[in-house]
């Protein structure tokens, strides 16, 4: 899509290749409600509202982040779409730093798309995914750690996910990266300064180690460490029910999601697939998997099934084993304990409705000291809400984070952190083993590469194409 291999933001080439049209979209989530907005980002922007609307009163000054009512006529004139309220915002004073207009009409799916028509039929383009925060980006409005903020806010499965979004797009992980970017070029002028004069000024009086590199790395790691905690609040953790067939995994998982999800019969292996669900815990959302039955495979398709169950097991943020208390313990329920023994592993023992048919020093062996082990009925809810509470507390959610402070979410900024703090080390590694300046001059110019990544300053046009595209139209 784009003429240069790297990008730098503020390119007035590839402003002009970019944003010399007039794009559109339908701002809103498809279907009927209240109110819709269709958004139009460009040059032509002013031009097409004046043709397209028609205000209550007869002067309309276009005053910009004011709201105008009137109506939305057609491109002829002749006909009337709807009522509505628009917004002419001027650049660059707007999302995008274009100009911008805005139609708030009714949100009926065919009022918003006869508007659409006619705003292409005035010059509009249908924007693609992303392209309105594409154009923000390149116009210097945002950077790309904010952009990725915002998709992030939109997608948000918890209230504490929105909270991070939002700090991230003020601008708190931009910040950060700009105090690590300082730190390093300081340390890199340290060093060119040594190359600069090495042959003139004698060994001893050379700075041996700037500063500044252990404390970037310092902070490279601390804003590393904070990926964890926060994936747990923007991606959820992932929970997985496992099994012998017929101990209640599908009534496990109809109770926690409230809804019959999964067919529950006296007939072992009746689940063949994986049947997942989200819930929210305590803030945390869960990804619930119920899963076939492990035992020795009937047919092809329970093998495939059971297959996919020590697959999801081994990537499982918590494991749920569940046992069936009102039946003996089976070499089955053996194997499955000791094969998740290393795993973060909770036992539920089902059915307790019904009389216990086996003590739980049984299976003391097989399952390491501090595994939880719980005694539930998933018909009728006992022990149910205990539960929930161990898997939220079992990925660290009970410790609070900082909303408020820089943290990464996104697994793009902590693979570029990750090689960044690679660079710093072998930099500091080069310094202290007597190495010429210039190898840790490089080593320093590549930890800002990676930093830059994240930004935007500095990234391949591939990848930033994957990332736009990965945004809903009309954002």
């Amino acid at each position: 899509m784009f003429c240069q291999s790297y990008h730098k933001r503020g390119s007035a080439q590839l402003s002009t290749v970019l944003l010399q049209d007039t794009i559109t979209a339908i701002a809103t989530p498809f279907g009927t409600a209240g109110v819709g907005i269709i958004r139009v980002s460009g040059p032509k922007s002013l031009e097409i509202a004046r043709c397209i609307f028609q205000p209550a009163h007869k002067n309309c000054p276009w005053e910009t982040h004011h709201l105008y009512h009137g109506d939305i006529i057609s491109a002829d004139g002749k006909t009337i779409l709807d009522e509505a309220l628009v917004s002419f915002m001027k650049r660059p004073h707007s999302f995008t730093g274009e100009d911008v207009l805005e139609i708030n009409c009714h949100g009926n799916p065919l009022i918003m798309k006869a508007i659409l028509t006619e705003l292409v039929a005035l010059g509009c383009r249908l924007a693609g995914p992303g392209e309105f925060s594409q154009r923000a980006f390149f116009n210097n409005r945002i950077d790309l750690s904010q952009a990725e903020a915002l998709a992030s806010m939109i997608a948000a499965k918890s209230a504490k996910a929105c909270a991070i979004g939002l700090t991230q797009l003020k601008g708190s992980l931009t910040k950060e990266i700009d105090n690590l970017r300082t730190l390093l070029i300081d340390a890199l002028a340290l060093i060119e300064a040594t190359i600069d004069f090495t042959d003139d000024v004698a060994a001893g009086d050379i700075p041996q180690l700037p500063p500044q590199i252990d404390l970037a790395a310092l902070r490279l790691q601390s804003l590393l460490a904070s990926y964890r905690a926060a994936k747990i609040y923007t991606e959820g953790i992932n929970v997985v029910i496992t099994g012998k067939p017929n101990v209640g995994k599908s009534s496990l998982l109809n109770t926690l999601t409230g809804k019959k999800k999964a067919i529950v019969t006296d007939i072992p292996g009746t689940t063949r697939d994986l049947i997942t669900d989200m819930i929210n815990i305590k803030g945390v959302p869960v990804n619930l998997v119920d899963t076939a039955g492990i035992r020795e495979p009937k047919d092809a398709i329970e093998k495939e099934g059971i297959a996919l169950v020590w697959e999801n097991l081994a990537n499982a943020d918590v494991v749920i084993i569940l046992l069936d208390g009102s039946k003996p313990i089976t070499v089955e329920d053996k194997e499955i304990l000791q094969k998740n023994k290393n795993g973060n592993i909770l036992i539920a023992i089902n059915k307790t409705d019904l009389p216990r048919a086996w003590e739980t020093r049984i299976i003391a062996g097989f399952i390491p000291p501090e595994a939880k082990i719980l005694n539930i009925s998933a018909k009728f809810g006992t022990g149910l809400e205990e539960l929930k509470n161990i898997i939220a507390d079992s990925c660290g959610s009970e410790n609070s984070i900082d909303v408020g402070s820089a943290m990464i979410t996104n697994m793009r900024h902590k693979m570029a952190l990750e090689k960044a703090v690679e660079n710093i080390l072998a930099a500091k590694n080069n310094i202290l083993n007597g190495m010429s300046p210039e190898f840790a001059a490089f080593d320093l110019r590549e930890a800002l590469d990676n930093l830059d990544e994240i930004t935007g300053k500095k990234i391949n046009n591939e990848i930033l194409d994957k990332i736009f595209s990965s945004f809903c139209i009309g954002k």
